[in-house]
């Protein structure tokens, strides 16, 4: 079940803006929402603390931009990414404990 529901997501610029359903406004930048994707694939790239990894140059997180939203049933959203990358599943409850992570 689903403990928050966004009534509005409003694709930005650099972010996206989400008013929530208890009436919380929340701005989530982009970069933040791909470093933290939640898909199989970078929870794995991101759990082998691999000292070699390469990361991400700042050049690439400014190029990178949000190519389209799906919604997933009616509890998430599906996000496609400038590079690709589009296997991420956003959870509406991931979304919110991410924006009030960064309200704290």
């Amino acid at each position: 079940m689903q403990k928050y529901r966004p009534t509005e997501i409003k694709r930005l610029s650099h972010s996206l803006s989400i008013q929530w359903s208890d009436g919380m406004l929340c701005e989530l930048f982009y970069r933040e929402l791909r470093e933290k994707c939640p898909c199989a694939r970078c929870n794995a790239e991101k759990q082998q603390n691999d000292p070699f990894r390469l990361l991400q140059s700042e050049e690439y997180w400014e190029k990178l931009h949000l190519v389209g939203i799906q919604p997933v049933g009616r509890y998430a959203i599906q996000l496609q990414w400038s590079d690709g990358h589009k296997t991420g599943i956003y959870t509406f409850n991931f979304l919110r404990e991410l924006a009030d992570s960064i309200e704290k």
